[in-house]
């Protein structure tokens, strides 16, 4: 029962994604999509309970199920429920995120070394000893994001980059599986210890600013033109 609960979960996920089911309307009835799946009604109710601990849909008054207007009023729950029940994070969505990042990360990386310039040079001085891979990169670069953020003393950096962990994974093979991707990354790590080391605060929110620009552009131009994949909001 819990795979075809999943199962039903991750193709409603993936029909509201799409567009298949609108904003303000309501949802097929249990039964009808019981048929649909072939799956229990009793199934179909345990999936509708997840989308709507998640924030996508609402049931109203006589067991009406509604769509909600998720774009608009839900909150990091709907992440969660993407990265979970996508086999694919979608790629503009993922933009998205890259350009949220661009605006806070060059944030925590100055206050990071305004308030601790030793502590991210020692993270960053083993960086030269990581083996060329995607894998031990992609752990890494996480690693040290999320102790600058921690480092930042702003609590809410470190939470936000908490809630996208799953979405960072499933993005790792679009990130640094390229030698350019990895070579850039190298060279800000380099960057980054020459800047935490002389404890030049303003010289690695540039730095860093720098870094996750060419990251969200090089991103683009891999997926090619992004806009239109997801349905605007209501």
């Amino acid at each position: 029962m819990k795979k075809s609960c999943q199962m039903v979960e991750r193709a409603l996920v993936e029909g509201l994604l799409k567009g298949e089911f609108k904003p303000g309307c309501p949802l097929s009835s249990e039964r009808e999509l019981a048929a649909r799946f072939g799956v229990s009604r009793a199934t179909v109710r345990d999936a509708l309970q997840k989308l709507q601990s998640a924030g996508w849909i609402s049931v109203q008054e006589r067991h009406t199920t509604v769509v909600n207007d998720f774009w608009s009023h839900g909150d990091l729950e709907i992440l969660s429920s993407i990265t979970r029940n996508s086999e694919e994070f979608p790629p503009e969505l993922a933009a998205h995120l890259l350009e949220l990042r661009l605006q806070f990360a060059p944030d925590y990386a100055r206050r990071a070394i305004e308030n601790n310039a030793a502590g991210v040079a020692a993270i960053l001085s083993k960086a030269e000893k990581l083996r060329n891979c995607a894998s031990a990169l992609v752990k890494f670069d996480w690693e040290l994001h999320l102790a600058m953020a921690v480092m930042s003393g702003n609590r809410v950096y470190p939470l936000v980059l908490n809630s996208f962990s799953g979405v960072y994974s499933k993005l790792r093979s679009s990130l640094f599986t390229k030698e350019k991707h990895r070579l850039q990354l190298r060279n800000y790590y380099r960057e980054m210890l020459a800047a935490a080391s002389a404890g030049n605060a303003l010289l690695a929110e540039n730095i860093t600013r720098t870094a996750m620009l060419f990251r969200l552009n090089d991103f683009k131009n891999c997926f090619g033109p992004l806009q239109g994949e997801l349905p605007a909001p209501a």
